[in-house]
């Protein structure tokens, strides 16, 4: 069974079912053989209060939690509105949440879902040593992972991007435009399995379109400190186009490079993961690398549902959508200096 009650708690310990509900709130007269005895199975059960008091286990409530990384980044926003559409579309109502990029919100976020005895869950996850999701996974729950994969999890269905496909495209795009000197922003403080793909990606890629040459990997922080100490490095060592693994770090990275008098599109090329809208609305326009985020969303949620209805909650293939390069004004063919 997906969810443990307060009376399997109860016919585990030997012990009422209120009694379990005096011990978890510290009230009544017991002993502390009796409590601690109550406590372990708890936690060896691994008992959620049901926070809509709802007592019937196999009654289907209609909810399906959601849980994304950032709302704040447009592209999980642009990843969660066909999520949340598509399970409209089939009479679902959502339980939309953020893990801030910490793995203890993510948990927390988890517990709560739990504890609303939700029919399933579709999860960007966050790290790959999660208790959280760990626990989420024993539940035998309808569960999907998308955007991110986690090593070691094989009873997971993902749906995920193919960071090949896109990377190559645009690199080639760029060699062909007189690039030689490329830089590759990446972000492994993340701990993305997906985001961390993108470099192996670029590193793949490079030795053979650049001629030997590797390109210049440098590894960014979320702060803007650590930004601003990557677009000088790439300075530096004298880049002509940028790729960026993560948007939110290409974002910043526009601002300094505007601060630093340097044109995109004539001066630096760039390229960012993600089609966001406000890569679309900037002057120029950002070349990115696509995840196709409406896509993958709308295969988590047919994944979800196939599971609800199949019954069968465990197991399942790694879905790839290829990236996809789309060319806009931010890249352009290298500027020849006057010698």
């Amino acid at each position: 069974m997906a969810f443990v009650t307060l009376k399997d708690v109860a016919q585990q310990a030997g012990v009422s079912a209120a009694a379990v509900s005096q011990i978890l709130h510290d009230k009544g007269r017991f002993s502390n053989e009796t409590r601690q005895l109550v406590l372990k199975t708890v936690e060896e059960m691994g008992y959620v209060p049901d926070q809509r008091a709802r007592s019937m286990r196999s009654s289907a409530t209609k909810t399906v939690g959601l849980l994304v990384p950032d709302l704040r980044n447009a592209y999980f926003a642009e990843l969660v509105s066909p999520m949340e559409e598509g399970l409209y579309a089939h009479g679902f109502s959502t339980l939309i949440g953020t893990s801030a990029e910490t793995v203890k919100r993510q948990d927390a976020f988890i517990k709560n879902l739990l504890g609303q005895r939700i029919d399933g869950a579709i999860v960007v996850p966050q790290g790959s040593d999660s208790p959280g999701v760990k626990s989420l996974i024993a539940r035998d729950l309808p569960l999907v992972f998308v955007d991110r994969r986690v090593q070691g999890i094989e009873s997971v269905p993902f749906v995920v991007s193919d960071p090949y496909t896109g990377i190559r495209e645009a690199m080639e795009e760029l060699v062909a435009l007189g690039h030689r000197r490329i830089g590759y922003i990446a972000h492994s403080s993340l701990e993305s399995y997906s985001v961390n793909e993108r470099e192996v990606a670029f590193r793949t890629a490079a030795p053979e379109l650049l001629h030997g040459d590797t390109g210049i990997v440098v590894d960014c922080g979320s702060t803007y400190e650590s930004r601003c100490h990557t677009v000088d490095y790439l300075l530096e060592c004298g880049v002509t186009a940028i790729i960026c693994a993560y948007s939110p770090d290409a974002i910043t990275i526009i601002g300094l490079l505007h601060d630093r008098g340097i044109e995109l599109g004539t001066q630096m090329s760039l390229i960012s993961f993600d089609d966001i809208a406000p890569f679309r609305l900037m002057t120029p326009k950002i070349s990115v690398i696509s995840q196709q985020a409406e896509q993958m969303g709308r295969q988590g949620v047919d994944l979800l549902l196939e599971a609800m209805q199949s019954g069968v909650h465990q197991g399942g293939s790694t879905i790839h959508v290829p990236t996809v390069y789309l060319s806009r004004g931010s890249v352009a063919r290298v500027v020849v200096s006057a010698q």
